[in-house]
């Protein structure tokens, strides 16, 4: 389950196993360990005044006195201490994430249970989640290995931050909490059912994926399809939407250690958090969705990140961004060894490439993994919209959706054709829309890596080069001067671009699609070496006679 998918009943749950958590902890202590020793603490414990079946039923959560708890697809057991006559928590008392070896830990000093201790005071009285003053006063998020316990690897929460009351609303720490512990429950599946080593960590799309049609068309049921089984969250964009809310930034939060019960930590967005997940777990891509990109300005919220959308061969960033200090701080803390291990490793790679010397430092630099996709869905024709910048566009692999709902697919094209002839394609592209545009300014015409080397190659260029190059040419150069740059034979009435992905052909010289010629055709070779023959050796014939050629008649010169 994706963290933005949790129910509100699934963190209601969550958050009354913790209140039972808490409180009978508390209890516990006061009744000298009354509950005895192990899971969820024996109903026939040696106490007249114990009743486990009714505490349990206080929160709703009466399962847990025979099975682990399910909670979205999370399972957890509460496990109290494990050392008879001792009441304490490190590392003998905590909830325990099934299948994994993360664990909730409250850290407490053992304290000596005393013999035939009891208490009269009503279950209730335990319940103080939101004093300061009182212990426990933080929830651990550790994990267990062998014989030690890190109870404190993954970060702590105070209780008073929770929101724990029955009344309270879900906190964004407990937000964040229940997402943390789905990351390392996913990375736990994970790692228990690897796929083969020859099952690649890859998904038959582009990386950075817009598909743009009119409204109805089926964009955001494509991307679904296409996202699968595969972890995504989803964001969607608006006018107000900015790079705060994308990427993170501090935020004010409810605090119980200041005076003003208001204090400020870094809040992930969505990127952040997609990114963390793709460190956490390199052999399962990750996606992270944006439906209607341009209902805000994309490179204002996509802001130093947009350097990250420049793709190598391999799908990773082909260079870094610097983090500023308040990502560098959350990212240390909340990466695991391995993300970071991960994270260390890319960077490395990338700016050794660049003939950069690498940072030495953790979390200095970031880059998008292999398996991070962005995809999106827009609809360019809308009213209102912001224009998407020609460089922001190049870095994206768009497809179009047609009004059947059908992503257009050229048919008559030969991708060695285009890729041998793609230099002297965009040449005269280039001429024409100088010739025949509108005013068309030097910096709309295609550079030669308009299309990247990857993009050039003949497996990948027919792609490329309908979603890239025609798309942008459509929508943007030649935007007002479409009938002079563009072959409208045939075409009725008003030119679409479903018109031109569907009469692209390598076969004509103007591709079917322009107004005038673009690439020449090879003809036989043949013919060429037999007239070159022929002239050579009449040329030389003349030659040695010493005659010159005769003038050509008018006929022969009107042939």
């Amino acid at each position: 389950m994706e963290p933005n998918t949790v129910t509100d009943a699934d963190y209601e749950k969550f958050k009354d196993l913790l209140r039972f958590f808490y409180a009978q902890y508390r209890y516990n202590c006061e009744a000298g360990g009354a509950g005895g020793v192990g899971k969820v603490p024996h109903p026939d414990a040696n106490t007249s005044i114990y009743d486990l079946k009714e505490h349990l039923k206080t929160f709703d959560i009466e399962e847990l006195q025979s099975e682990p708890m399910q909670i979205g697809d999370m399972v957890f057991v509460v496990v109290f201490s494990g050392m008879r006559g001792q009441m304490g928590s490190n590392p003998n008392t905590y909830i325990s994430l099934c299948d994994t070896a993360v664990g909730l830990y409250l850290n407490q000093n053992y304290t000596q249970g005393r013999k035939g201790a009891k208490t009269d005071k009503p279950f209730s009285d335990f319940f103080t989640w939101d004093d300061p003053n009182v212990d426990p006063k933080k929830l651990y998020v550790g994990e267990r290995e062998a014989s030690a316990t890190g109870y404190d690897r993954y970060g702590s929460y105070k209780f008073a931050d929770l929101g724990l009351g029955a009344n309270d609303p879900t906190t964004d720490q407990l937000k964040d909490l229940y997402a943390k512990l789905q990351r390392l429950n996913s990375k736990a599946k994970a790692q228990h059912h690897k796929p083969p080593e020859h099952t690649p960590a890859t998904i038959n799309a582009p990386r950075n994926w817009i598909l743009f049609g009119a409204p109805g068309t089926g964009k955001s049921y494509t991307i679904n399809k296409a996202a699968g089984q595969y972890p995504h969250r989803r964001v969607t964009f608006h006018p107000d939407y900015t790079y705060a809310q994308f990427v993170g930034s501090y935020k004010p939060v409810v605090s119980s250690e200041s005076s003003s019960g208001i204090t400020y930590d870094f809040v992930p967005g969505p990127f952040v958090d997609t990114l963390i997940e793709a460190l956490d777990q390199p052999t399962i891509p990750h996606i992270l969705i944006i439906e209607e990109i341009n209902r805000a300005d994309p490179a204002a919220v996509f802001g130093d990140v947009f350097q990250l959308l420049d793709r190598s061969g391999s799908g990773s960033s082909e260079y870094t961004v610097h983090t500023s200090p308040e990502l560098k701080n959350y990212l240390r803390i909340n990466l695991s060894d391995e993300a970071k291990q991960n994270l260390r490793a890319l960077v490395s790679d990338i700016d050794k490439r660049s003939g950069d010397a690498p940072e030495a430092s953790d979390c200095i630099e970031i880059a998008i993994p292999s398996n991070m996709y962005i995809w999106a869905s827009m609809n360019s024709a809308d009213q209102g919209v912001f224009p998407m910048d020609t460089a922001f566009k190049r870095r994206w692999t768009f497809q179009y959706l047609a009004i059947d709902g059908n992503v257009m697919e050229p048919k008559d094209v030969d991708g060695a054709i285009l890729s041998d002839h793609w230099d002297e394609i965009r040449t005269n592209i280039n001429h024409l829309i100088k010739d025949k545009g509108q005013d068309i300014p030097e910096d709309k015409l295609l550079g030669q890596y308009f299309l990247s080397s990857n993009e050039q190659t003949a497996d990948n260029i027919v792609q490329a080069f309908s979603s890239k190059v025609i798309m942008y040419l459509f929508e943007d150069a030649a935007r007002y001067c479409r009938p002079q740059i563009f072959n409208t034979d045939g075409s009725q009435g008003q030119l679409y671009l479903s018109d031109l992905l569907t009469n692209l052909s390598t076969s004509k010289p103007n591709l079917g699609i322009f107004a005038n010629p673009v690439m020449t055709l090879e003809t036989s070779a043949e013919p060429k070496e037999t007239n070159q023959s022929i002239t050579d050796e009449t040329t030389e014939s003349s030659e040695e006679q010493g005659g010159t050629e005769s003038p050509e008649s008018p006929e022969e010169s009107a042939e």
